[in-house]
């Protein structure tokens, strides 16, 4: 009973504070078919909270190595025009969208580098247009997680594929503020205006650039657009004013670099999975905003096609501050998903930008957005760069060096 009552409390969460379910929209959720026992639960507490209509896209990361196995790259590159079509009509529906994660982190490992790399890159562009109203807001969307036992495998080595699968329920559940007997609802309350605190202590700040330090070898200043805003947990829905949480778990608060003022190095401090393939002991150099130099000990290859993805995924997009003292980093897991290692780190991300970053964002033009500094690229790609021993110092515009990290948590 206990399993079936905590996959409940953890479903009414993802329906109520991650999507915002309404009565004036329909949902889908994306998940892969191990998930079907919880998609049941999630799909219920959506209803139960007045949902209009819940699809459901199942997905299966096997039948897709398959088929990038077995398939020509020319017909890789093509992207049926039913696919497009169908997300089309949902976009142009105001359907809200739920992902569920978790597929084997490293599924695609012995997949032909290329033919990878085109079927992630066909898909990036001709669906970018269906999910940019996502990206900014105008539809609620939520990232969580669900776990398989070839995810939970890849984390717990040691344990039977059965006990892996209940230590990563737990581990996520912590991860969520899901407890058995606490109601996840006002523990997601108080944890919400705690990141709002310090989301509000920065805008006061205006910095216009933050300098990096730690043990690693990261020695980075990254500069901030004017009028930057930081976020953190929730976001409103541009379709009905609506909240929802984009990310569970979070502990994040996030601005907008400037797209043209990040100069010197940066060293990842916890692996990147992209595309299902693990990038590894990694390192970015900058100039003048640009990655100018990289190396990596394992996914090099995974990492340029990141960087060269179009003309601006070489600049940052996002910066975003985490405690290392959080509650995902205090439990020592290494998720191998940016769903939760970003929220144990703190982390910058190559390539697109959120609008909601920037004051009065909604009367500027993409292009207006970029001669301000923004990043308006199709890619956005988080890497973790928190350390317990990270310094951050925040630069005000009159010059004042302010202490915002030191030893790995925020000072204030």
């Amino acid at each position: 009973m206990k399993k079936v009552k905590m996959m409940k409390k953890y479903a009414e969460l993802i329906a109520t504070l991650g999507i915002g379910a309404n009565p004036k929209q329909d949902v889908v959720i994306k998940a892969p078919v191990e998930a079907y026992q919880f998609v049941r639960y999630l799909s219920l507490a959506l209803y139960n909270n007045k949902a209009r209509m819940v699809s459901v896209d199942w997905t299966d990361g096997v039948c897709t190595k398959q088929k990038i196995m077995h398939g020509s790259i020319s017909k890789l590159e093509q992207v049926p025009e039913w696919i497009i079509s169908k997300e089309e009509t949902r976009t142009n529906g105001n359907v809200s969208k739920i992902v569920l994660e978790g597929e084997d982190p490293a599924i695609f490992k012995s997949v032909n580098s290329r033919k990878l790399s085109c079927y992630n890159r066909a898909l990036v562009e001709a669906l970018y247009h269906t999910k940019k109203p996502y990206y900014v807001n105008d539809l609620a969307w939520c990232v969580a997680a669900v776990p398989t036992k070839a995810w939970a495998k890849r984390i717990f080595p040691e344990l039977s594929p059965t006990q892996a699968l209940q230590s990563l329920w737990e581990a996520i559940y912590e991860a969520c503020y899901v407890k058995e007997d606490e109601n996840a609802i006002d523990n997601w309350n108080k944890h919400i205006a705690e990141l709002d605190k310090h989301a509000q202590i920065m805008n006061k700040y205006q910095f216009k650039e933050l300098r990096y330090t730690n043990s690693l070898g990261t020695n980075l200043t990254v500069g901030l657009v004017d009028n930057h805003i930081w976020g953190s947990a929730r976001g409103t829905q541009g379709f009905n004013g609506r909240y929802f949480v984009p990310n569970l778990p979070t502990e994040e608060i996030f601005s907008m670099p400037h797209r043209m003022k990040t100069t010197g190095k940066v060293f990842a401090s916890r692996p990147l999975s992209y595309g299902g393939v693990l990038i590894e002991n990694f390192w970015i150099e900058f100039k003048n905003g640009e990655v100018v130099n990289f190396d990596a000990e394992v996914g090099k290859d995974k990492l340029e096609e990141i960087i060269d993805f179009d003309s601006t995924s070489r600049y940052l997009g996002e910066v975003a501050l985490v405690p290392y003292d959080s509650p995902i980093s205090n439990q020592h897991i290494i998720y191998q998903s940016t769903l939760f290692d970003e929220n144990a780190s703190c982390h910058l991300a190559l390539g697109g930008c959120y609008r909601e970053n920037l004051k009065d964002e909604k009367k500027y033009s993409d292009e207006e957005m970029n001669d301000l500094g923004g990043n308006t690229s199709k890619m956005h790609c988080d890497f973790m760069i928190g350390t317990e021993d990270l310094t951050i110092d925040g630069i005000t515009k009159d010059g004042k060096t302010v202490a915002v990290f030191k030893k790995g948590n925020f000072v204030f």
